[in-house]
């Protein structure tokens, strides 16, 4: 940063799968941040000096930003002007269940995590006609079958959300997390089986680590603050970005039955083919180009 005379802002982010090239285009759809020039990096290439050590993912871009906070090197003023570092990380309901960093160097997704994000704001026309290699009225076609399929999740999965984001707050370490898949609705995504979801619960309330009193009051917090969601029809924020292929795979197989389609790889990959159906010129993108802009 310090000896830099060509970049302003060095931008922070946790991933390697997504994370870099979306917040490239966040930079590049802004002429403010393009002129005054940027880097991306990833937190695993930013190595301790003493020990050559690196480590990538969440938790490591929050430790990077709070020795830079603690060291007072968040922005630092040069010959050649300011220079300032940003902190891209996923929300991961953080503002639910607790535990985000108030700064302007940090700023969270608006959707649960970047993937996510990209599911929202990909077309999926567009998106799945490249993944599927469709002719374009059956990808408009789709698209119309597809409509608000993030939304559908969020509402078939609401107890497991409910339940994913009660368990990160209590710190429960059991069989219920964001890691895994709704095993409380039966089928995966039909109804709750209200014996499962007992169960999850009971769970979640054995490996809390607070006490019953407290546990009972987080409870009723965290219901209350996912009912906000919904009622404000912001549900689909809650929805973690690696449940949505498989999902999607499910309504396209729903969608085209027995017609002639070949799915290989195309979970894996679709991802990537909602990125590059993104709009970073739409005004969603605001929230991520207007936090980096007040750092130049």
């Amino acid at each position: 940063m310090q000896i830099s005379s060509q970049y302003s802002l060095f931008v922070i982010v946790e991933g390697k799968d997504l994370d870099g090239r979306f917040y490239d285009r966040v930079c590049d759809s802004s002429p403010k941040i393009k002129a005054a020039g940027y880097q991306i990096w990833l937190a695993e290439q930013i190595k301790d000096d003493t020990t050559g050590n690196a480590a990538g993912g969440k938790k490591a871009v929050i430790a990077h930003f709070d020795y830079f906070k603690e060291a007072k090197k968040l922005s630092v003023s040069t010959s050649s002007g300011m220079r300032s570092i940003s902190f891209m990380v996923d929300r991961d309901n953080d503002d639910i269940a607790g535990g985000k960093r108030r700064s302007p160097h940090v700023t969270y997704t608006n959707m649960f995590d970047v993937e996510a994000e990209v599911f929202t704001h990909g077309q999926d026309e567009i998106a799945l006609a490249e993944a599927l290699s469709l002719d374009s009225a059956s990808a408009e076609q789709l698209g119309g079958d597809l409509n608000g399929w993030v939304e559908d999740l969020a509402v078939t999965w609401r107890e497991w959300i409910t339940l994913c984001t009660l368990a990160k707050a209590v710190g429960a370490g059991c069989n219920v997390g964001f890691g895994r898949e709704s095993w409380v609705n039966i089928p995966k995504y039909a109804a709750v089986d209200n014996v499962k979801l007992s169960a999850a619960k009971s769970m979640i309330a054995a490996s809390a680590r607070c006490s019953s009193s407290e546990f009972v009051d987080i409870s009723r917090k965290i219901d209350g603050k996912i009912a906000t969601y919904y009622r404000r029809g912001e549900h689909r924020r809650l929805v973690k970005g690696k449940w949505l292929p498989p999902y999607l795979m499910e309504r396209l197989k729903l969608h085209f039955d027995s017609a002639p389609v070949t799915y290989r790889g195309v979970e894996e990959s679709v991802a990537r083919a909602y990125l590059s159906a993104c709009d970073f010129s739409e005004a969603w993108a605001i929230h991520y180009r207007s936090r980096l802009e007040i750092l130049i």
